[in-house]
């Protein structure tokens, strides 16, 4: 297995002042629903998740490829399993 990096300190006050972020520590990082939500409506537009995470204001070299394309691969799994509804899947249901 491949471990993912271990966030320093700075990495993790820097990630804090992020509006996108819960709260962050060494080897987690817990974002909010908003930014899920942003996430998938830009993926599902095109856009690939490096880019979504680097407009969002977050360094992708800090938190590292493989953190970003497991929490891509995970907010896809949640998206399909109905598990993270979107409001414009909410607003096309109600329609």
């Amino acid at each position: 297995t491949c471990a993912l990096p271990i966030l320093i300190k700075e990495a993790i006050t820097e990630l804090e002042r992020n509006p996108y972020v819960i709260r962050s520590g060494p080897d987690r990082i817990t974002y909010s629903r908003e930014f899920k939500h942003h996430f998938m409506c830009e993926y599902l537009a095109g856009k690939k998740p490096t880019e979504i995470f680097r407009a969002a204001g977050f360094d992708p070299r800090m938190i590292g490829a493989k953190r970003i394309e497991r929490a891509s691969a995970r907010w896809r799994k949640e998206y399909e399993a109905g598990t993270l509804v979107l409001e414009s899947d909410t607003l096309k249901k109600n329609a």
